[in-house]
């Protein structure tokens, strides 16, 4: 792991660089990807890393022994810097803020929104028929028997 001070965020945030594991005499070495970050303060909590299906852990050479390996972690919870007892500090989840779901919602309610204001506009441009209406004349009656 390493930690990086970035002025445009004002914090120090920390990544994920190389997961080494050793079974049975082998040993492997993962690169981590950029997406395992999080500041330093807080932990990296994601549901699902793997180095086979949207790999967040890549071997780190072609003749690693890691290739050979598929590597799952479920609920994958990590923390480097500033521990404070046993417990993970809040986490920084992998999860993205907004989903396909909500984004397809949003959308589509801006789509509607736009819609009904330019139908209320349409409708506000809507005259009224004045041609046969003579305003110093006589008002136009209608019979309503025959």
């Amino acid at each position: 792991m390493s930690e990086r001070h970035y002025k445009v965020s004002a914090r120090r945030w920390f990544t994920l660089d190389a997961v080494e594991l050793e079974y049975d005499g082998t040993k492997a070495t993962f690169n981590g990807s950029r997406n395992i970050y999080a500041p330093a303060e807080y932990s990296y909590r994601c549901k699902s890393v793997t180095s086979f299906r949207w790999p967040l852990l890549i071997p780190r050479s072609s003749k690693d022994p890691a290739n050979q390996w598929r590597v799952s972690f479920d609920d994958f919870q990590i923390q480097g810097f500033n521990l404070i007892g046993s417990e993970f500090s809040y986490a920084s989840d992998c999860a993205g803020f907004f989903s396909p779901g909500i984004w397809m919602g949003l959308l589509t309610s801006l789509l509607m929104v736009l819609v009904l204001t330019y139908g209320l506009h349409m409708i506000m441009q809507l005259l009224t028929m004045d041609r046969f209406d003579d305003p110093k004349g006589p008002g136009i009656s209608v019979p309503q028997t025959e």
